[in-house]
């Protein structure tokens, strides 16, 4: 264990372990699915450090983002299923000073988020409540930017066609991205996009669609790229993804489909046991993949040298983030 990982010079991960990996003997439902753990992990994976595990804090976690600006983990927690009992909260780098950001039942399901610095604010995608949210770091001036469908009606609650999972932004383009992923390996996820500014709910471009079951998501502005992890069946699910995109950002560069392959974006890699967050570090050429079988990936910008830096079969691992 490494105790001096967390806030020195050398880069780590931060990841979420959601708790599902546990023993259930002689667990209650509730105890199942009440865990989960904020983890930090070094970029080769010899060294795991808990930074935080209390189930009043950390509750089936599944998205996380550093701000550097002020040191501090912002992440979400699922909570219990089928209960309107997510939040969003906060907490340093060290473990200390944990704070919520958004009470329970502020927001249904939140998924991944993802940071404007600049501005200051969160956005988050929650899954049951279909919609994307945002708000301060604070969790004020709470607004929704999509709306897919009624909180209140339970068969569209259950249309997981409308569920927003993955979130990313593009401040070349001024567009947030998010991930409606569809029923399990069923083939109907999508990516949608809409404009940052403005007021009032958005109107969402989809991007592509007809995908397996598309997670997270990242957006690369200096090469217009779109990356994201798909849990759906294989051989076109369980990938790390790539997609070109437009001058616009909202569509593909070429609607043409590749003449061999038939696909409208790249896969670059494959064989991820349920894969879920992603983290790209530039500055090394380096994507990082969490999966809820307890592994964490490394591989090459293009998809190479893929290596499993990390296995823990008592652990299921969600959002990733690099500090």
């Amino acid at each position: 264990m490494s105790t001096n990982m967390v806030g020195d010079s050398a880069q780590s991960l931060i990841v979420l372990d959601v708790g599902l990996g546990r023993s259930v003997a002689g667990k209650s439902s509730k105890e199942v699915f009440s865990g989960g753990a904020i983890l930090a992990v070094s970029p080769d994976g010899t060294h795991v450090k808990t930074i935080l595990e209390d189930a009043n804090l950390v509750s089936l976690p599944d998205g996380v983002v550093y701000n550097k600006h002020d040191g501090r983990l912002y992440y979400t927690n699922m909570g219990v299923p089928p209960l309107n009992d997510g939040s969003v909260c906060s907490v340093g780098l060290d473990g200390s000073a944990p704070r919520t950001v958004l009470a329970k039942s502020q927001v249904h399901t939140p998924k991944q988020l993802a940071l404007d610095a600049e501005s200051g604010k969160l956005y988050i995608s929650d899954r049951e409540g279909m919609r994307v949210v945002r708000c301060n770091l604070d969790g004020s001036h709470l607004e929704t930017l999509v709306q897919n469908g009624n909180m209140s009606n339970p068969d569209e609650r259950q249309d997981a066609t409308k569920w927003c999972v993955g979130m990313a932004l593009s401040k070349k383009h001024g567009l947030f991205y998010w991930t409606q992923k569809g029923p399990p390996k069923s083939g109907k996820g999508a990516i949608y996009c809409a404009p940052m500014t403005g007021t009032g709910l958005r109107v969402p471009t989809c991007v592509l669609d007809n995908l397996p079951e598309p997670i997270d998501v990242e957006v690369d502005d200096d090469s217009n790229t779109l990356f994201w992890t798909d849990r759906g069946e294989i051989p076109y699910g369980n990938t790390f993804n790539k997609l070109n995109l437009s001058g616009s950002g909202t569509a593909p560069a070429t609607a043409k489909v590749d003449d061999i392959t038939g696909l409208r974006y790249e896969i670059l890699a494959q064989h991820f046991d349920e894969a879920i967050g992603l983290a790209g570090d530039r500055k090394n050429g380096r994507w990082f993949v969490s999966d809820m079988g307890g592994n964490i990936w490394m591989f090459d910008k293009e998809g190479g040298q893929k290596t499993k830096i990390l296995e823990d079969q008592n652990r299921a691992f969600t959002g990733i983030a690099l500090v």
